[in-house]
């Protein structure tokens, strides 16, 4: 079984996507790291911006354009859990999951454990208007 901290060879792209030192598309250092891209990847893609998986995303990056308020904060929220439920609840336990709109900034912290390891982990995410995330 592969950890945390050991790597994992070529099994996962690198997010993003780049080509490694030794000329070839670079794999993530570990599963943790490759979890966090993949996180990423959900909370930033839109739905219906992939054309095989029309229903993955969460559709952050569309809410630069939305009112920020608490009305907002909540919709947010509410995409975060269910497509983190939908795509990644074998990867992924979600522990804390804060979604607020201070001010003109959109605040998303998540805090998870990755089941194969057992790390926990935080991701934050700040968005203003104008921003990209």
């Amino acid at each position: 079984m592969t950890t945390g901290s050991t790597p994992h060879a070529g099994r996962h792209l690198a997010f993003p996507f780049h080509i490694g030192s030794d000329g070839r598309t670079a794999a993530p250092a570990t599963l943790d790291d490759h979890v966090r891209g993949e996180i990423l990847q959900l909370l930033l893609t839109a739905p219906g911006e992939r054309p095989f998986l029309p229903s993955f995303g969460a559709g952050l990056k569309r809410l630069v354009f939305e009112r920020n308020d608490p009305v907002s904060a909540a919709l947010a929220k509410a995409a975060v859990t269910q497509a983190l439920s939908r795509w990644l609840q074998e990867r992924i336990v979600v522990e804390a999951l804060d979604v607020a709109a201070d001010d003109s900034t959109l605040r998303v912290d998540l805090r998870y454990r990755v089941r194969a390891s057992g790390a926990v982990h935080a991701i934050s995410l700040r968005q203003q208007p104008g921003n990209r995330p």
